[in-house]
């Protein structure tokens, strides 16, 4: 996390917004609960300060709303403006793009440029992850001699599909700037499809093109979109038009812009509330048990971890906070004293805040538990296999330092060991 500011908001909270490094989708903001210390705001709560916790409570503005989209995405060009989820690369020539030179159509005009690159006018979405398949529907009449139009990725280093007018014809042309690679394949469709798959997860992309709207052909293989500072935005969709003759030529027409989300719903799992769950340490495969009225990490060849006393229910509290109460017992896990102290006991009722996790989704079945008490995360020492504390101050990038877990359902976990 870094370059932000701090917020005070209308009930007197105060709230850290700052950007945080996302990969090929570039930068994405954060907000961070601050406490203030001796006239300091520190990102974070007061017993885990300067850590930001991935999941918390959002801020008490006083205010509420459905969710929804912020951004329409689609784009069939037959409003009189663009829809809001586009952005000019650069400062656009206003005289050179329009949306009624032909109704229902976006027109770029073929402006002089050296690359994709350098193009002026050049139209941008930025990807949406975890996945996502842009589609654009060309028109390519408009083009002259030396003039290029397509679908691109922006980002250093670029890659693009599109048509490319020669003097004895079209030819579709797939580049790829970081494998110094541009195939090229003769076409005389009227119309073309481009498409640009993304996966944002492993940062790699694809090409296509059609020249019916049904079957796609794709080009060119994998193409690797890598997170970098010359630009820090990611990797963004691009409709793009210009002419490579030195004076401006002729024009792109674009029908419509589309973008599905294949996992629109995202990487994470709903909070399993009321349902009986494992946890094993994503450090050393150890398995959660009650072990005499404490929480322990075992091996999962243990008899421990086959029966009950690997089994705990979990209880909606709201706000994303749950409590964990064992099977074995009955009692609920609670975090007794304070930071580098902070056992953690199977109690025979709960114990208010001690007794209170917050759900922290690491996307894939990963998980956190963030102890309301100690506001440190719980904790399972793979060096040592002993009791677990709820002490940890965050987790590595590797996640197998002992505060990362998966969870399963208990029906999961029994057909799993069968």
């Amino acid at each position: 996390m870094h370059q932000g500011g701090i917020i005070r908001i209308q009930s007197g909270e105060w709230w850290g917004w700052s950007m945080l490094d996302h990969n090929s989708v570039g930068r994405v903001t954060a907000l961070s609960p601050v406490t203030w210390v001796e006239g300091w705001p520190l990102f974070g709560l007061p017993g885990n300060l300067t850590r930001t916790p991935r999941t918390w409570i959002k801020p008490n503005t006083g205010f509420s709303s459905p969710p929804s989209a912020p951004f329409e995405r689609n784009d069939e060009f037959s409003g009189p403006r663009l829809k809001n989820g586009w952005q000019w690369n650069h400062h656009p020539v206003e005289e050179k793009w329009s949306l009624t030179e032909r109704q229902g159509f976006l027109r770029l005009h073929a402006l002089p440029a050296e690359d994709f690159w350098r193009a002026r006018n050049s139209l941008t979405q930025r990807g949406i992850g975890p996945e996502s398949i842009a589609t654009a529907e060309l028109d390519p009449a408009g083009l002259q001699a030396g003039d290029v139009a397509g679908l691109a990725l922006l980002n250093l280093p670029w890659a693009w599909i599109g048509i490319a007018r020669l003097e004895e014809g079209m030819e579709l042309q797939f580049c790829n700037q970081q494998a110094l690679e541009l195939l090229r394949v003769p076409v005389t469709a009227k119309k073309v499809w481009l498409r640009a798959h993304c996966n944002f997860d492993t940062d790699t992309g694809r090409f296509a093109y059609s020249l019916d709207g049904s079957r796609f052909t794709e080009i060119g293989g994998e193409i690797i979109m890598p997170y970098q500072l010359k630009t820090f935005q990611g990797v963004r969709y691009a409709l793009f038009c210009y002419t490579t003759r030195g004076e401006e030529g002729g024009w792109a027409d674009f029908d419509r812009f589309t973008v599905t989300e294949p996992r629109c719903q995202g990487l994470t799992r709903p909070i399993p509330h009321g349902r009986l769950i494992t946890l094993t340490s994503l450090a050393d495969s150890t398995v959660l048990v009650n072990w005499r009225n404490h929480l322990r990490p075992v091996e999962r060849t243990s008899p421990f971890a086959a029966g009950d006393a690997s089994l705990f229910r979990v209880l909606d509290r709201g706000q994303g906070r749950i409590a964990l109460q064992s099977t074995a017992t009955g009692g609920y896990v609670t975090v007794k004293g304070e930071a580098g102290l902070a056992e953690v006991r199977i109690e025979a009722a709960e114990q208010g805040e001690a007794s209170l996790f917050q759900w922290v989704d690491m996307l894939r079945g990963d998980l956190m538990l963030l102890s309301l008490h100690s506001h440190r995360y719980l904790f399972a020492d793979p060096e040592a296999r002993s009791l677990c504390s709820a002490d940890a101050r965050s987790a590595r990038p590797d996640r197998r330092d002992g505060s990362c877990f998966s969870w399963q359902l208990a029906a999961e976990n029994q057909q799993a060991r069968e």
